[in-house]
């Protein structure tokens, strides 16, 4: 790609993994555009230095603390965005988002520092879909392409870990970023029941701080994954043989792996991997109708 000192950087204040994964397509049609690697700046809970290191479209991938503050911290805040943007030398700057302050930031910044700032003012409720738009009203091609071209590695001594073992392996996730979607104990109790006779290891997903989810869960087939990280995890699930749970980051890099998957959805997460391809392969289930859905659920199982 040729060398051009300024940057084109692009901001996504989401804060899921499976959100970063969703804006792939956009990087490398932006990337593709301009024949130059971009910056990124992104929220750290987002984990996109594991999703996208080495990756062929991004050049260095910032963080910032692009959540919402609270109400006494809004001009510090603004204030602080403005001084960590304007520490770069940008041509191009993309906001993804759609939060007042964050566009008010980003517009100082663009005027104090002279590069060109750009964002879709009506954001649709999927993410790919407001991309989708944003890449048509800048004019630039849509490239098709939700998998990021970083290689998973793991660690020999976590891959001599998984010789232990047994096979075939199901992957399950219990947790969303924000905790807006919950399983009942009651219904992963009986998952749990129907996986464990047909099949091997069976991985159970939380993060660190809802590790306490699956505390009940006591059985040497159950291998837990809170302390497992993103490249690891990763990894177990692109080996999985199934894919169960929550429409969350797992879900999604389940999806790019073209693996079966049951997915759960509620009233407050939208199913936004219906837009990946091979949607053919995925199940898709509201968890607030568990009690109705659940003798479909493990049939499918």
């Amino acid at each position: 790609m040729k060398f051009n000192k300024k940057k084109i950087c692009i901001v996504i204040p989401h804060k899921g993994i499976g959100d970063i994964i969703f804006h792939n397509f956009f990087i490398k049609s932006i990337s593709k555009f301009y024949n130059k690697k971009i910056t990124i700046f992104v929220n750290s809970s987002t984990k996109a230095n594991h999703i996208y290191k080495n990756n062929r479209y991004v050049e260095k991938i910032v963080f910032m603390n692009l959540k919402r503050p609270k109400k006494i911290f809004y001009i510090l805040k603004i204030i602080k965005i403005i001084f960590e943007v304007s520490k770069y030398d940008i041509n191009h700057l993309y906001y993804t988002g759609n939060s007042k302050w964050h566009i008010l930031s980003f517009k100082i910044a663009s005027i104090i520092k002279g590069f060109h700032f750009k964002y879709v003012k009506k954001r649709k409720k999927l993410i790919i879909q407001h991309l989708i738009d944003f890449l048509k009203q800048i004019s630039v091609k849509y490239v098709n392409s939700y998998i990021p071209e970083s290689n998973i590695k793991i660690s020999k001594k976590f891959r001599k870990k998984l010789k232990n073992f047994k096979k075939p392996w199901i992957f399950l996730s219990v947790d969303t970023s924000e905790n807006q979607i919950t399983i009942p104990n009651n219904l992963l109790v009986k998952i749990l029941e129907k996986l464990k006779k047909k099949n091997g290891q069976i991985f159970i997903n939380t993060n660190r701080s809802n590790s306490f989810k699956t505390k009940f869960l006591k059985d040497k087939q159950i291998i837990k994954t809170d302390k497992f990280n993103i490249s690891e995890i990763s990894y177990i699930i692109k080996n999985s043989k199934l894919f169960v749970g929550n429409e969350s980051g797992p879900a999604v890099i389940a999806s790019l792996f073209c693996k079966k998957n049951i997915i759960f959805f509620s009233n407050n997460v939208l199913p936004e991997t219906k837009m990946m391809p091979f949607k053919s392969k995925r199940k898709y289930f509201k968890i607030t109708n568990y009690n109705k859905n659940s003798r479909a659920i493990l049939n499918i199982i």
